[in-house]
């Protein structure tokens, strides 16, 4: 199914909370659970090939007028492919025809696909957008009883509400979340890691990485056991483990956890994606602050190297 291309992992950086540190937090999370399998790190040339396949397809489709129903499979497939290689204004376009499509259509359809936008618009910076769409989504959840699903929505707005410093907030929506998916079997391992994620980030940001960090270590354990340790979920899980043990000042086991799981990210996200971008600019950060300089400058140089192959045109602002 074209939607397990989604790359679900979004990094957003925030500014920390006020420690004795002064060190920021990153937040992950899988904001929008619109696709039903569990999600994967995309190929960014499988993608490219497939999206010119999609747009085609879109082309003859409207030419032909076909079907709602055909067309709205085309839509949904062009706009998690788009936000896989995050081509998000085009990725935009094609989730609005989308749910323009599914207004009248089934209700679970539609939310995943107001929660999708929001993964869209989170990636875009424009987090009061991604929660509007969020808690659109919730409603409708909450409207057809589906208890899953909207639990799944209040991990999404939490990690919203991390992007927008609403750290008590996002504690409360993501514990209720937690609450709910954390141990159900029913839920897939990757939404289980990213609620985990989460719910750990937003504690950080209260000063509670003491209940955070246990929280991170069972995603890392989860994502290992379910993905392999290799993967990018898996990466991704020890990169912000890392970056809670920067929070209270433990170094040594930062360094370590960084270091691997932004080598991890770098497999599966190193062409440019903004989510690898994101956290290697935060690992200078910590590399300078450790007196790290020449690892630093390394660092660096890569993101500048990213920068410059990326096209431009592929992403909008971020903030």
């Amino acid at each position: 199914m074209i939607r397990s291309l989604i790359a679900a992992i979004v990094i957003g950086l925030t500014a920390g909370s006020a420690t004795s540190q002064q060190t920021p937090m990153v937040t992950s999370q899988a904001i929008g659970n619109a696709s039903p399998v569990e999600p994967v790190f995309p190929d960014k040339p499988e993608a490219m090939r497939l999206i010119a396949l999609k747009e085609t397809a879109a082309q003859q489709a409207e030419a032909s007028h076909s079907s709602d129903q055909a067309r709205l499979k085309i839509y949904r497939e062009l706009g998690a492919l788009y936000e896989s290689v995050a081509m998000y204004k085009k990725s935009e376009n094609a989730v609005q025809r989308a749910i323009a499509l599914l207004r009248k259509g089934p209700q679970d359809q539609l939310a995943d696909e107001v929660a999708f936008l929001a993964v869209v618009h989170f990636g875009m910076g424009q987090a009061h957008e991604a929660e509007k769409e969020q808690l659109e989504a919730l409603r409708i959840r909450e409207s057809i009883g589906d208890p899953i699903g909207a639990a799944l929505a209040q991990s999404d707005l939490a990690a919203i509400y991390v992007r927008q410093h609403h750290f008590k907030k996002a504690v409360e929506f993501a514990q209720k979340s937690m609450d709910v998916i954390g141990d159900n079997a029913a839920v897939s391992a990757a939404d289980r890691v990213s609620v985990r994620e989460t719910l750990a980030t937003a504690l950080c940001e209260v000063n509670e990485c003491a209940r955070g960090i246990p929280l991170l270590k069972d995603a890392v354990e989860l994502a290992g056991k379910t993905f392999g340790p290799d993967s990018g979920l898996a990466g991704l899980g020890l990169y912000l483990l890392g970056t809670a043990y920067w929070h209270i000042g433990d170094i040594a086991d930062a360094a370590d956890c960084m270091q691997r799981g932004t080598a991890e990210m770098k497999v599966h996200l190193g062409w440019g994606h903004p989510s690898y971008v994101g956290a290697m600019t935060h690992y200078v950060a910590f590399l300078r602050q450790r007196g790290q300089l020449e690892a630093a400058a390394v660092a660096e140089s890569e993101i500048v190297r990213l920068n410059s192959v990326v096209d431009v045109n592929t992403f909008t602002s971020r903030h």
